[in-house]
């Protein structure tokens, strides 16, 4: 039978399928956590503006009283105010009735407070608990609160992930007689085979939505290669513009496959948990078997030497026993 034809029929005796398994396998190992990472923070900013309009506080009103505070004015008053801060900004409205809002520090979760810009005294929060939820989240799938180097990183893990889901669906095909049975997810008779089946069928009809968040989230991060590798097949630049970050995050259709997307997301933890538990299986349980039974075998007393013969004549202690009982 040649490679082809063993492939569409039994795929699991060739040499291929069984290299793609470990390739598959161990990298799975390797990025779950980095997947299980991005995608739920991803969920988390799918709605990520509506939210933050949501949670973002509006100054809030104040009486006036004689002349504004300039912003130099005012940031004395928040340095004296908090004086083991540095004030980075201070923003004011058009509107002379609501209260200026003072940033502390560049940082993304740096302190910000409301100050009545009359009298310069601190009249708040102005960045709740919320809105630092959902500025984590965002940071999070975006550069893993490493700033640059993390989105250098995120770039790196797209690529990864974008060969770790090819990988997936190749090894995914069970057979021409068997194909059928991998769509779907084996009754719970046996825990193994349930767990097989829920990674096989979870992982082939989430192909594509994890495929595109890989590929999108890698040019995202490089674009220019990206865009490189498009203009030489199509013979002229393109510009794809906003559209891979608007299909990234679902914002080409509504909020309705923003919801989808929020759903989607748990597929990668989902893969990860499942993958897991066969590489348990697989790898960790039978080595930590051989583990304990050579342990075992070094920690087994010698057997005891044989009793010594009697000097003289020739006969061992336990015959002399028998004999002596005879």
């Amino acid at each position: 039978m040649n490679f082809w034809k063993q492939w569409v029929n039994r795929p699991q005796k060739t040499w291929l399928r069984k290299a793609l398994f470990q390739v598959h396998l161990w990298s799975g190992i390797a990025l779950g956590l980095y997947v299980v990472v991005i995608c739920v923070s991803g969920s988390a900013a799918v709605f990520n503006s509506e939210l933050y309009s949501l949670f973002f506080p509006k100054p809030p009103a104040v009486t006036i009283a004689g002349t504004r505070m300039t912003r130099a004015e005012i940031k004395t008053a928040a340095e004296r105010a908090y004086p083991s801060l540095a004030v980075t900004r201070v923003a004011l409205t058009n509107d002379p009735h609501f209260a200026a809002t003072v940033s502390f520090g560049a940082g993304t979760y740096s302190p910000q407070r409301f100050f009545d810009p009359y009298t310069g005294r601190d009249i708040g929060n102005a960045r709740p608990f919320g809105l630092k939820m959902v500025s984590f989240f965002s940071q999070v799938h975006m550069n893993l609160l490493m700033d640059y180097r993390g989105r250098v990183i995120n770039g790196v893990g797209g690529v990864l992930v974008t060969f770790l889901t090819l990988t997936g669906i190749v090894i995914w095909w069970p057979g021409v007689r068997r194909w059928r049975d991998s769509l779907s997810i084996s009754p719970v008779t046996n825990l193994a085979r349930f767990n097989w089946s829920l990674h096989s069928a979870i992982g082939f009809w989430s192909f594509g939505i994890v495929f595109m968040w890989a590929v999108t989230g890698a040019y995202l991060v490089f674009p220019k290669p990206f865009e490189a590798v498009i203009n030489f097949f199509a013979g002229r630049a393109i510009s794809l513009g906003q559209m891979p970050h608007s299909i990234h995050v679902g914002n080409f259709a509504g909020w309705p496959i923003k919801a989808l997307w929020v759903i989607l997301g748990l597929v990668g933890p989902v893969l990860f948990v499942t993958g897991f538990v066969m590489w348990w299986k697989r790898v960790l349980s039978p080595w930590r078997k051989r583990s304990e039974a050579a342990a075992r075998s070094l920690r087994r007393p010698q057997r005891e030497r044989a009793t010594p013969v009697f000097e003289g004549d020739g006969i061992s202690s336990a015959a002399a026993s028998e004999s002596s009982n005879s």
